[in-house]
């Protein structure tokens, strides 16, 4: 799909937005997307991340008290607001009260529920070493009965019949 701004280029990014109760999809290049201003599309791309704070960068007066800015890498919240990057971790604490409903309706959620090393959950470790200790009984008993070893065999087989039935704790 071409460019619906410049009809030149293949469409890299797909924006939407309400336009008169309509839902309006456009499909841009990289460097139409790039542009601060697009006539066609009737604002300012770095204005996008502003609009879900609640503000506009441009609409900042004069006359206005110190602007707020991290300690540790000195963003301001417009900075944040116009690059739609926050400069670094001190920045969510130092914003958090602006960015919190941004973050809340971007993500759904302020909770991190990101993935987690799979050792870390002890009821998913604990089944991945019962699952490998099964397996390793299951071959031991297979030598047993082609070596005649029918007590060994079914030592074997009552240890895995306990494991099986989810006792845990003979791992």
């Amino acid at each position: 799909m071409l460019c619906q701004h410049c009809n030149a280029h293949p469409a890299t990014t797909h924006i939407k937005r309400l336009q008169g109760g309509q839902l309006e999809e456009l499909y841009l290049c990289a460097d139409c997307a790039r542009d601060s201003v697009n006539p066609g599309l009737g604002f300012a791309l770095s204005d996008l991340f502003s609009g879900f704070l609640g503000h506009s960068v441009k609409q900042q007066p004069a006359a206005q008290a110190p602007i707020k800015r991290c300690d540790l890498c000195g963003a301001s919240l417009q900075e944040i607001a116009k690059s739609s990057c926050v400069g670094c971790a001190k920045c969510y604490d130092t914003f958090y009260l602006q960015l919190e409903p941004t973050l809340q309706r971007i993500h759904g959620s302020l909770t991190h529920t990101g993935k987690t090393p799979e050792d870390s959950n002890p009821d998913r470790k604990l089944r991945r070493e019962r699952e490998q200790t099964l397996a390793s009984l299951r071959e031991q008993i297979t030598h047993a009965i082609k070596a005649e070893d029918y007590e060994q065999a079914a030592t074997l087989r009552d240890e895995i019949r306990k494991l099986e039935g989810g006792d845990a704790k003979h791992v």
